[in-house]
């Protein structure tokens, strides 16, 4: 298992949109001390901030010479959707897996014959079902939301209308997919707009619905056919989720960040 019988010192490389967070705090709390590096492509909603578990580079060869004089402190590297990195350390054969996030996957499926090829790489993940077809080996990853956060206020007073939040290119179909719904839908650039992730469990507790509209980059643009994380978090607390014209109204317990993360520690031990 590496350098404990019981415990796995795991290095997170990468983190777009703070996945790579979440997964580490629950792994440290299920004893296996998680750290997650970044370079300047980090998440605008400061998961890592929230945790403190993050360590910010100012370039991506900082990063690299980091991870190079400390790697012997750790038995498991984790590439989130950084093949540039996962390939520029393959050399070092350390134990390591690669999880697939998304988008980059979709518009680039040669990336899994690349990553596959790497000799350090163990493991595979992907986040959503839907990625499967583009990575025959990968094993699904259940994106882990915290359930000591995100959680159901029973004293809040929401608002009787959805909630919708997209990027400001995709306002214009959002608006025309939630127009016939029965309650008003307010539609808003998540960036513009933007909230950390701190205040995200109060203010979703503050609507009666989300509906999870989240596109693929392409043209034409392609609904992505799987709850977001941020649709999975509003399921917890206690709106009900409208995803691809499919009402949600329970939370899925294999989400939950500690189920998920045990189940990709038992992976990462076998």
């Amino acid at each position: 298992m590496g350098k404990g019988e019981s415990a796995l010192n795991i290095l997170h490389v990468g983190d777009m949109a703070g996945s790579a967070a979440i997964t580490s705090n629950m792994c440290s709390k299920l004893d296996n001390p998680s750290v997650v590096i970044t370079d300047d492509k980090v998440d605008a909603w400061n998961h890592g901030d929230y945790y403190q578990n993050t360590v910010r580079c100012k370039t991506t060869d900082v990063m690299i010479q980091i991870i190079k004089a400390t790697i012997d402190n750790y038995d498991h590297v984790v590439y989130h959707d950084r093949f540039d990195i996962a390939a520029e350390l393959d050399e070092l054969h350390v134990d390591s897996s690669f999880m697939f996030h998304g988008n980059m996957l979709r518009q680039a499926p040669e990336m899994y014959n690349h990553v596959d090829n790497l000799e350090s790489i163990d493991n595979l993940f992907v986040t959503t079902e839907d990625l499967i077809k583009y990575a025959p080996t990968a094993q699904l990853f259940h994106r882990p939301v915290d359930l000591y956060m995100f959680t159901i206020n029973p004293n809040a007073d929401r608002l009787d209308m959805g909630l919708c939040l997209t990027q400001e290119r995709y306002i214009k179909e959002c608006n025309i997919l939630t127009a016939d719904e029965e309650q008003v839908v307010l539609v808003a650039d998540r960036i513009k707009n933007i909230r950390s992730y701190s205040e995200m469990p109060e203010f979703l507790n503050g609507f009666k619905y989300y509906y999870d509209i989240k596109y693929q980059p392409t043209h034409p643009p392609m609904l992505i056919p799987e709850l977001s994380q941020t649709g999975l978090q509003a399921l917890a607390c206690g709106c009900a989720v409208w995803s691809n014209g499919i009402w949600f109204t329970k939370f899925p317990e294999i989400n939950s960040d500690e189920w998920a993360c045990k189940e990709f520690i038992s992976v990462l031990e076998e």
